[in-house]
């Protein structure tokens, strides 16, 4: 079992709530066969099988902005989230409807120029680091350069935080921002509205699936193996 792997199974754990024994999880090749054991682990009969989780969490979401007083007409399924949320204020936005909804949102993110600066700057900084002890010892260099490296990204992280103000990429809809909440809380809202919909297991698997992974979530489809399709090491 790879590292993507195993990273994937403790996603998989958290999201879920379930316990998946390692000799089961070398066996799980395909996302179907991950789709089934989740099913069965799952299973309670006093949870209703026909509410939709999705889209109850729509609704939520739609009712907290609406309380916030922002306009929520014509705000839709695939309605850009950049439009529903301004982006002056969207991180204390972000963070009220978090509280307001009791659910783990997703972190905002910085532009992408901005993660390359960060980058190139680190990338001098190490190297810079490494050249000015590299006369003394090897073995300096390569300690002050890490040490120069660490202390330079999060010194970078903390200075640019402001600016981590973009929804990722799977979070560009609304109805992507809604999947990636119902795949980050799945516990809490089977509970909040005593629903266990079979197609909100598929929705969440198969995003968490293509996050770990860094693919596309169009890729991960039942018969789909995670080393032979996906690429998981």
């Amino acid at each position: 079992m790879g590292l993507d792997t195993v990273e994937l199974v403790m996603d998989i754990e958290e999201a879920f709530d379930i316990s998946i024994p390692d000799d089961r999880a070398s066996r799980m090749l395909t996302v179907g066969d991950v789709y089934e054991f989740i099913l069965e682990k799952t299973a309670d009969a006093s949870l209703k099988g026909d509410a939709c989780l999705t889209a109850a969490t729509f609704y939520e979401f739609r009712r907290q902005l609406r309380n916030m007083g922002y306009p929520v007409v014509g705000i839709r399924p695939n309605s850009n989230v950049q439009n529903a949320i301004p982006l002056i204020h969207r991180r204390s936005i972000w963070k009220s409807l978090s509280t307001d909804m009791d659910l783990q949102f997703p972190k905002l993110q910085r532009p992408s120029w901005l993660s390359l600066l960060n980058c190139m700057i680190v990338s001098v900084i190490v190297f810079g680091c490494f050249g000015a002890f590299i006369q003394v010892s090897v073995f300096l260099g390569l300690v002050v350069s890490a040490l120069g490296c660490i202390v330079s990204v999060a010194f970078l992280l903390f200075l640019t935080r402001p600016f981590a103000i973009y929804p990722s990429p799977t979070c560009w809809t609304i109805r992507g921002l809604v999947t990636n909440l119902v795949a980050l809380n799945f516990k809490k809202l089977t509970a909040r509205y005593s629903t266990r919909n079979p197609k909100d297991i598929w929705n969440a698997l198969q995003l968490i699936v293509a996050e770990q992974l860094g693919i596309d979530k169009k890729l991960v489809v039942p018969h789909a193996r995670f080393v032979q399709d996906l690429g998981a090491d």
